[in-house]
């Protein structure tokens, strides 16, 4: 503990990457990696080669876009870099870690802003909420990469967000889902459908708290909202993360989540022009937001 708040306060980041808890998420990924290193092997290892597979299906390598680069545990750098003309890795803050292995390739660039528009909405006096529709994704070169990826970030896009608008705004945790499934559902569906290169998208789906070989409470993490369907099946993996092995977080209890993995890919006969499935409302979360038709340019608004 000693140790995280050590890097905490040691470590240069805007005011608002502290205030909504970014610093503090990473630091905290940080040090339970290294906790549960072993645990977390086979997960990692799964990611990157989904990666590293579904970008060599780009018809063109020339931009590679990585969205919610983290701490790039899950993010096969070298292999992105050697594929393509210019990688992008977008990210609310870059440790300085991540700094240090992009500064390795001369073609790794690292974007700072947020692919939520959220920060833009509040800026605005836009802020979701019950009667405000989440904004439009803000998600650099969506409409001109050859590769797209988003990485183990979908289900973490709101809780920022939600949080503070509980303490400040008075949000119920039925708002809180209400806003997370929509800026969940515009997220996955820039991915899969308003991109126009090959897309990725990895995300934890449901968190199972495990007794033995017993699940003793699952909950879904994608709050009802179903993924965008991807052209055939074998563009689609599953699998189980041990992400908390006891006692990282109950001293007799594990902790795990299911992880799915979709390559949204263009232009097959297997996918009718224009198809696309999309996550439909559920009639506990039926008030119905607009819908915004594109995401917003991209442009650094860590200022905002």
């Amino acid at each position: 503990m000693f140790a995280e708040l050590w890097r905490y306060w040691t470590t240069f980041a805007p005011e608002r990457v502290r205030k909504f808890g970014y610093l503090q998420r990473l630091i905290a990924l940080e040090f339970r990696h290294k906790r549960c290193a072993e645990a977390w092997a086979p997960h990692l290892q799964r990611c990157r080669n989904i990666i590293t597979k579904a970008a060599d299906l780009c018809e063109k390598q020339n931009t590679c876009v990585v969205l919610g680069s983290g701490l790039l545990l899950e993010v096969p750098v070298s292999a992105l870099a050697s594929r393509f003309e210019t990688v992008y890795l977008v990210d609310i803050f870059h440790m300085p870690s991540v700094q240090a292995e992009a500064k390795k390739h001369f073609n790794v660039k690292l974007l700072t802003g947020d692919i939520t528009g959220v920060f833009q909405a509040m800026k605005e006096r836009k802020a979701p909420g019950p009667n405000q529709p989440a904004p439009p994704p803000r998600i650099p070169h969506l409409k001109d990469a050859d590769f797209i990826v988003s990485c183990n970030c979908l289900t973490q896009l709101a809780g920022p967000f939600t949080q503070h608008f509980e303490k400040e705004r008075g949000f119920s945790d039925l708002d809180s889902d209400k806003v997370a499934f929509q800026m969940m559902e515009k997220h996955a569906q820039a991915i899969a459908v308003e991109a126009t290169g090959v897309g990725v998208l990895i995300t934890d789906v449901e968190r199972d708290v495990m007794v033995g070989d017993r699940v003793v409470t699952r909950t879904d993490l994608l709050k009802a909202f179903k993924l965008p369907e991807t052209p055939t099946h074998l563009h689609n993996e599953e699998w189980d993360w041990l992400i908390a092995p006891a006692p990282e977080e109950d001293p007799a209890r594990d902790i795990v989540h299911i992880v799915e993995a979709k390559v949204y890919q263009r232009n097959l006969d297997e996918k009718k022009e224009g198809e696309a499935a999309e996550g439909s409302t559920p009639p506990e979360l039926d008030d119905r937001f607009a819908d915004a038709s594109h995401a917003a340019e991209p442009q650094d608004d860590t200022q905002a």
